[in-house]
Parts: structure tokens; C-alpha cells; sequence
């Protein structure tokens, strides 16, 4: 039954928010309550057990369950320390909405039913009032499922081996093109609000994407697993230099933390595509990072880009070296996994990803000082985005026992 109320709740709780909106203490107070009562589902259930109370057979995996509870906490973070006048209301009925369909990926029985929610996700995400036209929002989603419904055609017809590996570059292009990463990089505007913009695909539905689509691409082809990791880890390497590069030299500061993103999911792809224990490991500590410390920073740092400020001060110099994946934090922890893992595939490979992780520094120093001099609210929120990745990085395992890792 836990699959099931993962995905009804947080539905339920955004309708309620919707329809309760002219009063928002109260809408906030029972979204809450569905969103909690829903990750207190995910949390209990067993992974991998499946339920059939709708006719069809959910279940929700170990790193799926890992990462729905690390939006989750995002979630939380974004609502509840959101800056004065920020529309906590609308984040939160966003945020509910697009959880809902996280969920339902996570649990989805076969990638057919991944790409269909993938397509109504995207036709609903579309529909927001945004600065980019219709036709440019439609076209990022109908290309990624264009993609991916190619790639599961070709795993499933009968012929030569080669087939496979059409099937596996299929699935990569389409879980690249889904996602907005290089070369299929969705329409940016940076003055358009975050629930409407690629953001909300590369930084809250993506890593739930990701995960579910890598593993049942290997469950698909697993024939051709060698050539689908080459091709994650081809599009990984473009997208850290391009992501890296890009965050650094981009004018405007939005744009830069939007590069920021593709940038990480390179390092995302490249350990998904070095199929062993390690690499594994890496990527879900990278994508929990995205979800706990990138995502909140990024919707923090809006207002101070908005006015142009920007300081030197050691929360910012603290979120930098978080950003860019120093020691204490999660992101230095998932780093050394992903360098020992590709030191097991193939040595020159570890080498040059060590050299792209150099290019991290000089854009994490600007987005840190983007955040400004955060106060109040966004200040104890900043604290506590600063303290779970730090703790994750001191001590990563029990999180990576969650994933069942």
C-alpha cells in the first residue's frame, strides 16, 4: 500500500493547497501534512516489495526510495526557510505536484510507463505560466520520449547484437534529452520563475529520472551494458567541461548556476556509466547533493542575483567550497568514489576527471558569493543545508545503506 500513498498524498495535498490558496497558513499547514504523511510511507516501506492494490504492480527501489526523501528534504528546505514574499504557497503546491510524479516514476513497473509519465509530467510542466513560448517547452519533453521510445524499441526487436546497441545509445540520448544536459540543452530564460524553467527537470524530477531510467536500460540491453556506459560516460565528460566552463564565463548569474547543474550531472553520468560499486555509490551521493545543497542554494540566491549583490563572507565562502565539492562535504566524499571507481575501469579515465574536477573552482567561488549576506529565515536554512551535506560527507555510509549500497 506504501507505493500507492506515496503518490496519492502528495496529489491529494496539492490540490488541497490549490483550492485553499486564498487562505495559505491553512493550505500550508495540510500540504504539509500530506507531504509528510507520504515520506513517512516511503520510509516504512520495504524496498523492492511490490503492491498491487490499483491492479498494478508498484514497487519502489532502495535509491529511489534514498533519493524521493532527499526531495523530500529539499522540499522542506525551499517551503519553509523560503525569503519573505517568496509565494511559499505556490512552491510548495509545485513542489507537491512534481513529487507526486516522482513517486510514480519511482514505482512505475516497466520504462513504457516511465516514458508516458514522463510525457504528462512534461505536458503539465508546459502548461505553466512561463517566459518561453509553448512550442519550446513541448519540444524538450516530445524529443526525450521520442528518444527513449526509439531506444526501447530497439532493445526489444529480435536481430543482430548490434541492435542492442542502437537500443543503449537510444536510452542514453533520451535520459540526456529529458534531463536538458548537452547536446539536447533545453531553452534557458533566467527571469523565468524556477517551477516553470529546465531547472525543475535538472535539479528535483531529474535524479529520480536518472536513476530509474539507467537501471532498467541495463535490465533492457544487458548485452550491450559496456557500449551504454561508454555513451554515459562520453555525454558525462562533455557536460562537465561544458557545464563547468560555461558556469564560469556566463555573464548572467542564473545561467551560471543553470551550467552548474549539467556540470554535476556530468559527474552523475560518468559514475552511472562506470558500472561498479563505487561509481554507484558516487552518483547517489552526487544526486543527493543536488537535491539537499545545490537546488535550496540556487532558489536562495535568486533575490541577491535580482539586485546585484554579492559578498565575501565566510557562509559564502563555506557554500563555495560546498559547491564545489571540498572536504567536509558530500560532494568530496562522492568525488574520491567516483576517482577509485574509474581507477577500476580504466586509470586514464580517473585522470582525466580529476582534471575537470579542477574547473569546479572558480564558478563555485562566484555562486557562492551570489547567495549574498543571507539573513533570517534563509540564513538558518543555509545552516542547515550547510550541516546535511557536511555530515553526509563525514559519514556518507548510512546514507548509501538507505540506497542499498
Amino acid at each position: 500500500m506504501e507505493p500507492e500513498l506515496a503518490i496519492a498524498l502528495p496529489a491529494a495535498g496539492a490540490i488541497l493547497t490549490v483550492f485553499l490558496k486564498a487562505r495559505p497558513r491553512l493550505a500550508l499547514v495540510l500540504g504539509s501534512i500530506a507531504g509528510a504523511t507520504a515520506v513517512a510511507a516511503i520510509a516504512v516501506a520495504a524496498p523492492g516489495v511490490a503492491s498491487d492494490q490499483l491492479g498494478v504492480m508498484l514497487s519502489i527501489s532502495a535509491m529511489s526510495r534514498a533519493l524521493l526523501l532527499a526531495a523530500a528534504g529539499a522540499l522542506g528546505l525551499v517551503v519553509a526557510f523560503a525569503p519573505s514574499g517568496a509565494g511559499r504557497v505556490a512552491r510548495l503546491t509545485w513542489g507537491l505536484a512534481g513529487f507526486a510524479g516522482m513517486a510514480a516514476i519511482a514505482a512505475a513497473p516497466t520504462l513504457d510507463i516511465v516514458i508516458v509519465l514522463s510525457l504528462g509530467i512534461g505536458l503539465l510542466h508546459s502548461d505553466l505560466a512561463g517566459r518561453r513560448s509553448l512550442a519550446a517547452r513541448l519540444r524538450a519533453p516530445a524529443l526525450a520520449v521520442a528518444l527513449l521510445g526509439a531506444g526501447l524499441l530497439f532493445a526489444r526487436a529480435e536481430g543482430p547484437p548490434m541492435l542492442a546497441r542502437f537500443a543503449a545509445v537510444g536510452l542514453a540520448a533520451g535520459l540526456v534529452a529529458v534531463l536538458g544536459l548537452l547536446p539536447y540543452i533545453h531553452e534557458f530564460d533566467p527571469e523565468e520563475v524556477t517551477a516553470a524553467s529546465p531547472i525543475a527537470w535538472l535539479a528535483f524530477l531529474g535524479p529520480i529520472l536518472g536513476v530509474v531510467i539507467v537501471t532498467r536500460a541495463r535490465d533492457l540491453v544487458p548485452t550491450a551494458a559496456a557500449a551504454f556506459g561508454a555513451v554515459l560516460i562520453g555525454l558525462g565528460l562533455l557536460n562537465i567541461l561544458w557545464g563547468s566552463l560555461a558556469s564560469w564565463l556566463t555573464e548572467k548569474g542564473t545561467s551560471a548556476w543553470h551550467y552548474s547543474f549539467m556540470a554535476d550531472w556530468g559527474l552523475v553520468l560518468c559514475a552511472f556509466g562506470i558500472q561498479v560499486s563505487d561509481g554507484q555509490a558516487a552518483a547517489v551521493l552526487i544526486l543527493l547533493g543536488l537535491l539537499l545543497n545545490r537546488l535550496p542554494l540556487y532558489l536562495w540566491s535568486r533575490r541577491p542575483m535580482r539586485e546585484s549583490i554579492q559578498t565575501d563572507r565566510p557562509i559564502n565562502l563555506l557554500a563555495a567550497a560546498m559547491l564545489a565539492g571540498s572536504a567536509p562535504f558530500a560532494g568530496f566524499a562522492a568525488r574520491i568514489l567516483l576517482l577509485r571507481g574509474a581507477t577500476q575501469l580504466f586509470w586514464p579515465l580517473a585522470l582525466v576527471i580529476g582534471v575537470g574536477l579542477l574547473l569546479w573552482l572558480p564558478p563555485s567561488l562566484r555562486l557562492g558569493r551570489s547567495l549574498g549576506a543571507p539573513h533570517g529565515r534563509q540564513a538558518v536554512g543555509v545552516g542547515i543545508a550547510l550541516a546535511a551535506g557536511a555530515a553526509i560527507g563525514l559519514y556518507p555510509q548510512p546514507i548509501l545503506s538507505l540506497a542499498g549500497l
